[in-house]
């Protein structure tokens, strides 16, 4: 029954029906070592089939956010020295200002949590250190890019 739902399920992703299998096992604690000594195959095998699943994974993922950002009609630049705090207010000031009827759906505290997940790489102690742009969509959703 798992490998029928499995093989189901491949039809909708891009992943292969192996790389679910390992990843499901990855997941459910077993080490490479078990794996590939339950399939009939090697460690460097499991090893290659997992890491090329997480490589998939990573491609829908910023499939997914692109297709995203094809809904955010506000785009702005945050620029290096930018406070955590500033960029809050500037991403409201920005969905006011654009006469689009578009309404953050983050209070103050959510929204710097937010664009600090977004950012992480680009923010160090609530300061942009590498400067990078904000999207507001339609929905309300903010983006970072």
């Amino acid at each position: 029954m798992q490998a029928q739902n499995l093989s189901m399920a491949v039809r909708d992703t891009n992943l292969t029906e192996r790389q679910m299998l390992v990843l499901r096992l990855r997941n459910d604690g077993r080490s490479q070592e078990e794996i590939a000594s339950g399939l009939g195959t090697t460690k460097q095998n499991i090893s290659a089939i997992e890491k090329m699943a997480r490589k998939n994974i990573e491609q829908a993922e910023n499939t997914i956010k692109f297709i995203k950002t094809l809904d955010a009609p506000v785009w702005f630049e945050v620029a290096v020295g930018t406070r955590l705090g500033d960029l809050v207010g500037m991403v409201y000031e920005r969905a006011d200002s654009e006469n689009l009827c578009v309404h953050v759906r983050y209070d103050g505290v959510a929204l710097a949590s937010r664009i600090r997940d977004l950012a992480e790489k680009q923010i160090r102690h609530r300061v942009v250190v590498i400067g990078f742009e904000v999207g507001i969509t339609g929905n309300g959703d903010v983006l970072v890019r």
